[in-house]
Formats: structure tokens, sequence, C-alpha cells
């Protein structure tokens, strides 16, 4: 028969809490704004860069 065990020995004892370094959560805006531009792709499905993408001279 198995026997169940309870992880609080160990787990209780990371809890913010008992660690001491809980704080208020931060206020968030009511609305999050939209990001501005579009993703580029630079690479094809190989990881290859695509002939239009600029080289670096490194």
């Amino acid at each position: 028969m198995a026997t169940n065990y309870s992880a609080n020995q160990y787990e209780k004892a990371y809890l913010p809490t008992y660690l001491q370094n809980w704080s208020p959560a931060r206020p968030t805006k009511e609305k999050i704004a939209a990001h501005e531009g579009y993703t580029q792709i630079i690479a094809n499905d190989r990881g290859h860069l695509l002939p239009s993408v600029p080289r670096s001279k490194a």
C-alpha cells in the first residue's frame, strides 16, 4: 500500500511570507497599450539568412 506524504515540510519554507521578501503588487494599467510596428522575417525555415538581409562585416 502506498503512503502519501505531504511536501509542505519543504515547500512551506519557500513561501514569500516565510522568506519575508513579499511586497504588495505593483499597480497595473487598466488597458495595456498595443505594440507598434511589425515583425520582419530575416531567416528561412532552415535558419539561413534571406538574400535581402544585409550581412555584418564582423
